[in-house]
Order: C-alpha cells, then sequence, then structure tokens
C-alpha cells in the first residue's frame, strides 16, 4: 500500500506549492519571469496562491483575486511564452504527482492543464509592449 494520499486540505496546498515554486523558482526558463523580473516574494506569493487553489480545489470562497488581471500585467513586463506554460504545467503536474494521488490531485492537475491553457489563449492574443512594431513618424 502507498503512503501517498489525496489533497485534503490548506496544509497539503501549502506544501505542495512549497515543493513546486522551489523548483520553479530555480528552473532556467521559469526563474527569469519568476526571480529576475518578478522578484516573486514566495512569502507574500504562496498565501495568495494557496487561498486560489483552496477555492478551485475545496470552494472555500477564500480567494477574490484576478489572476487573467495579474497575469496581463506579467506578460506586458516579460512575455509569457507557450514554452513557459508548459514548463510551468510539466512542474506543476510532476510535483503534485510527487507528493498526491486521488481524484482530487487529478483535478489540480486537470484545472492546472485549462487555465494554461486559457491563459496563453488570451495572452497571445494581445500584442505587448515589447512585441509591438516600432513606428517611426515620417516628418514633410
Amino acid at each position: 500500500m502507498s503512503d501517498v494520499r489525496d489533497l485534503a486540505c490548506r496544509a497539503d496546498l501549502d506544501a505542495l506549492l512549497a515543493a513546486f515554486y522551489g523548483r520553479a523558482v530555480v528552473d532556467p526558463r521559469l526563474r527569469p519571469v519568476f526571480v529576475d523580473e518578478m522578484q516573486l516574494d514566495l512569502a507574500v506569493h504562496l498565501p495568495v496562491i494557496a487561498a486560489f487553489w483552496e477555492q478551485v480545489l475545496f470552494r472555500t470562497g477564500s480567494y477574490g483575486g484576478r489572476t487573467m488581471e495579474v497575469h496581463r500585467r506579467i506578460h506586458e513586463r516579460i512575455p509569457l511564452t507557450e514554452a513557459h506554460f508548459d514548463r510551468w504545467l510539466e512542474l506543476w503536474q510532476s510535483s503534485v504527482d510527487a507528493m498526491f494521488a486521488g481524484p482530487v490531485a487529478e483535478q489540480a492537475k486537470t484545472h492546472a492543464t485549462r487555465m494554461a491553457s486559457v491563459f496563453q489563449r488570451n495572452l497571445s492574443a494581445e500584442p505587448t509592449p515589447r512585441s509591438l512594431p516600432l513606428v517611426r513618424a515620417v516628418v514633410t
């Protein structure tokens, strides 16, 4: 019998998120976003993102943020690419699988897959300041 159990409470989310972000902030693809550009303060971010996942998985009503808006602001500073989302998802899924198994763990992976797809689609449809073509005015 395995010692791995399903996600069941906020403490489980806290442990999962600590493990996931511990990997993400040193990952060569994600570090430039999380650390170099955003200077992510995990002491501030982890309780917020735990509240998000608590809302998604356990319907607690504890999260009131606007995830798409936050990611739009990040995307304006450093364009988030398919490669960023793919790596984020890969690390998330492997972190969940390493620590938990069961219906809620599967829901966490399924929701992350949908979320990554929606964010990527919405953000790629919007030009970013860094991706806008340079237009020079012609003075006659």
